[in-house]
Parts: structure tokens; sequence; C-alpha cells
């Protein structure tokens, strides 16, 4: 079973937004996935009882948990035969994102390119490494606009700055994104051959890959 969890302190940078697409993604690709959603808010348990279980009989299960239980909802979900485990977390760096950082094999720290969102992102990723986490990240940049500049700042910030990997793949602004989600369905169900359903599936295909290198490496076998 592998782990993918979304962390920044930054709120509206997309976590709970990509996590659910995730997990619709991974379930097209015939890929048992589960979501843990530790944000007190319960955002994306909230749009798994829009969803509901009407389209497919094996939709990822969206549940809602506290940090002291992620341990036991781990370890139920790898009993259940779960592939993946997608954990979406509070806007916020705290103790949640020490423990759920320490379980992740992939963590995904989303971002858009605003000013704001830079200097967020500069304080995640330094938190982040301090817990040891740094092979483990890779940053993708969420609802990217048509600004060149913003991004060349995104990519300095983290390649440069943090030697963090920047996920080629990125999220531009579309607004299927927002009301595929609305029709309980994942941009990829609701509107496939889109630009934005089409972003969604190479981001997916990249963090898979990604993550298939990460898991080669830790058993000792070259990437």
């Amino acid at each position: 079973m592998r782990v993918w969890a979304a962390l920044s302190q930054k709120g509206g940078s997309g976590k709970s937004t990509i996590m659910l697409h995730l997990a619709i993604a991974a379930t097209a690709a015939d890929r048992i996935a589960s979501v843990i959603d530790l944000d007190p808010q319960k955002s994306a348990e909230k749009w798994g009882s829009l969803r509901g279980r009407k389209t497919r009989t094996d939709d990822p299960i969206i549940v809602h948990g506290l940090p002291s239980q992620l341990d036991s909802m781990l370890d139920k979900a790898r009993e259940t035969g779960h592939e993946l485990v997608l954990i979406d977390t509070p806007p916020t760096i705290d103790r949640t994102t020490i423990l759920v950082a320490a379980k992740a094999d992939l963590i995904i720290v989303p971002t858009r390119t605003s000013i704001l969102d830079l200097q967020a992102l500069d304080d995640t990723l330094t938190i982040l490494k301090a817990t040891q986490a740094v092979n483990r990240i890779v940053v993708v940049i969420n609802a990217a606009g048509p600004d060149a500049k913003a991004r060349d700042a995104v990519k300095k910030l983290v390649r440069k700055e943090h030697g963090i990997p920047l996920l080629g793949a990125a999220l531009e602004e579309h607004l299927e994104f927002r009301t595929s989600l609305g029709g309980g369905k994942g941009v990829t169900e609701a509107s496939a051959q889109s630009p934005a359903g089409k972003e969604l599936k190479k981001l997916f295909a990249a963090l898979s890959r990604w993550d298939e290198q990460l898991a080669r490496s830790r058993k000792g076998v070259a990437a």
C-alpha cells in the first residue's frame, strides 16, 4: 500500500480538490483507493457524501478522522486491500503535519503562484525539510495562470533555493475542476477529454511514476 499526502500551510492551495480528483483517477486506473480527511472542515468527507456511491461499487472510500486515529485508519486500509491512500490535511503546519509527513510515501505540496502563496510555500518547504522528509517531497503548481514570471518565481524558490523537485505536470485554472466536483464527479469522469481532464490524468501519471521511483529506491534498486 502506498500513501500520498497533500501538505501546505496555505488555505486555498488546492489540497482537497487535487486529492479528490486523484482518488477518482486512481479508481479509473483500477487501483483500490481511499481518502483520509484530517481537515476539521471535513471538506473531502462532505464531498464524498455528495457523490454517494451511485457511479461504481468500487468508488474510493472517503472518511474523516482525527490525527490520533491515523495509524489505525492506515492499518484498516492495508488490511482491506487498499493500494493507494490519499491524506488531505488542514491548511496549517503543526503536529498533524509532522505526523502525516512521517507516514507518507509521497508528500505533495500544491501551490498557486501569487506572492502570498510563495511566502507560504517557502515556510512549508522549510518545515518539511526539517522533518527529514526532503526526499519524498514534490511540488505541484495549481491554477497556474498565464503569468510566466510568476511560474519562474515558483521554479526558482522550489528548485534552486530548496532543492526540491517541481513536477512538470502543472494544473491550469480550469472551471471544470470545480464544476465536476459540484456534480459529484471527478474531472476525469465529467470531462475526460477537456484540457482539465487531460491535465489531471497527466498529473496522476507523473505522480505515480515518481512514487514508483521512490518505492524502488527504498528497496535499494536504482530508479
